[in-house]
């Protein structure tokens, strides 16, 4: 029972020397070097152009002198009809 217990503390040690050496910072290590100061702000290119503006209500006045057309000529069929 203690050769049990003395190999799980030893197991326990030797893993809790492991964890604290890998946690370790060296002094040359460029990963961690200064990792919470403040580092430059990297430059932007500048955004693209805007797109060249399309006026959508060239087609949009056909449709609706269009429909208004449609609407006007089914208007005075009925009116003939009733008239």
């Amino acid at each position: 029972m203690k050769s049990k217990m003395k190999t799980i503390y030893t197991i326990v040690a030797a893993a809790l020397v492991v964890s604290v050496s890998a946690q370790q910072q060296k002094k040359n290590d460029q990963l961690f070097d200064n990792w919470f100061a403040n580092q430059p702000t990297p430059q932007y290119s500048a955004p693209p152009p805007p797109p060249n503006s399309v006026p959508l209500d060239g087609g949009l006045i056909g449709l609706i002198a269009a429909g208004g057309a449609m609407g006007y000529r089914k208007y005075k069929q009925k009116a003939n009809k009733e008239g």
